[in-house]
């Protein structure tokens, strides 16, 4: 899988969003919000290829977490993603 090139991750307060800029602008009418666990796999993952096995690993590495939880998390982080568009296979 890999993240489109032109989603960004933005800060706007405490929170941090996904959104997508066209090059002259950010399209702030479809925002996804990130927790600190989805923001750490998708800053690690721009501009390369990676599985949810990568992401798992990354979790299981980072939280302390069984792998199972951590696949099962990554899986639906992918999931969401796909479903919105930010990232194809």
């Amino acid at each position: 899988m890999k993240i489109k090139e032109n989603i960004r991750i933005k800060q706007i307060g405490d929170e941090s969003i996904l959104v997508s800029n066209d090059g002259e602008n950010m399209n702030y009418t479809r925002v996804i919000s990130l927790n600190e666990s989805a923001e750490l796999l998708i800053t690690g993952s721009f501009d390369e290829y990676f599985t949810v096995r990568d992401w798992a690993e990354k979790l299981t590495a980072r939280y302390g977490i069984d792998k199972a939880q951590a696949m099962a998390d990554a899986q639906v982080l992918a999931d969401k993603l796909i479903q919105a568009g930010v990232i194809y296979e």
